[in-house]
């Protein structure tokens, strides 16, 4: 079949798409020409308040002195009892920058929280020695972001800018309960708990920077962020998936309610348990940074 040739009417369309194109290319040439990238990459100190891991974290060693005095041949000897109140945290962003003073961002971070074993130990002399028993924690969360910033110049090699953002997180909570004679070297672990969640995080700073170098700053900020993740889930015995629940629970022996967090299939009931609800890991707070952003 023979190739139709093209009419003027199809060779005057084509040339109005040609300069169209050509016309937007040009419009947006000074624009594309001002745009700067950035990669920003900070470390720093993180504060929270993970209230319900701090209960828990309070009764515990207040349950093992109680129940090593209810027994005649044990003696409760001291314990630690600390709280999760701080961590670490680390961030890299991809910043676009639209004018001087304005830019757009996205990244991803990890903010990181632990109590070792010897930061939980409870001394207890038994008849075949003295016996440390423990109960570690860890808090992660992993934060994806979009973040907008907006920079006003102070000097000619500083300036000070304003953060806000929002995006989503992922929080992984891990509690392990131990003990190992003091002759020993490694802990036994009775109980390892895993569990995972998801949710919205909402952020907002403001920091300083600094030219070192053309294309390279030094930057100090400070943040605050809302993180509260809940609905934590994690395998139990028999690849059954649980749910993280907080509660108390009433030992009668004792007289005494004792604040806990627990993988279960279901929610603990009874006269024995109250305030029931699902752990709410808050990773809020203010973090501090410091980094080093560079441009190209």
């Amino acid at each position: 079949m023979s190739r139709i040739p093209d009419t003027p009417t199809r060779i005057g369309r084509k040339n109005i798409l040609k300069v169209l194109v050509l016309q937007v290319f040009l419009a947006a040439a000074p624009v594309l020409a001002a745009v700067e990238f950035q990669l920003k990459l900070s470390g720093g100190l993180s504060f929270l308040s993970p209230d319900a891991v701090n209960l828990a974290l309070r009764d515990w060693p207040e349950w093992k002195r109680l129940d090593a005095d209810s027994r005649q041949v044990w003696t409760y000897l001291d314990a630690k009892t600390p709280r999760i109140s701080r961590g670490v945290a680390f961030e890299g962003e991809f910043l676009l920058y639209l004018s001087p003073r304005i830019a757009l961002s996205i990244g991803s971070g990890f903010m990181y929280s632990a109590l070792q074993p010897e930061d939980t130990v409870v001394r207890i002399d038994k008849p075949l020695g003295e016996t440390w028993e423990i109960q570690p924690r860890t808090l992660s969360a992993v934060p994806l972001t979009v973040s907008a910033y907006y920079h006003i110049p102070l000097h000619r090699r500083s300036s000070f800018y304003l953060r806000a953002g929002g995006g989503w997180a992922w929080g992984r909570y891990v509690e392990r309960e131990g003990s190992r004679r003091i002759t020993a070297e490694k802990y036994g672990y009775s109980r390892e708990e895993n569990s995972s969640a998801a949710g919205p995080v909402y952020l907002c700073g403001l920091g300083l920077d600094f030219i070192l170098e053309p294309g390279v700053r030094f930057f100090l900020e400070g943040s605050f962020r809302r993180i509260k993740l809940s609905g934590y889930s994690g395998a139990m015995e028999g690849d059954a998936m649980g749910t993280l629940y907080s509660f108390e629970e009433f030992l009668p022996e004792f007289e005494f309610w004792q604040a806990k967090n627990r993988l279960l299939l279901q929610p603990p009931a009874g006269e024995n348990t109250r305030n029931v609800r699902e752990t709410e890991v808050d990773f809020s707070g203010f973090s501090l940074m410091i980094g080093v952003a560079i441009r190209f």
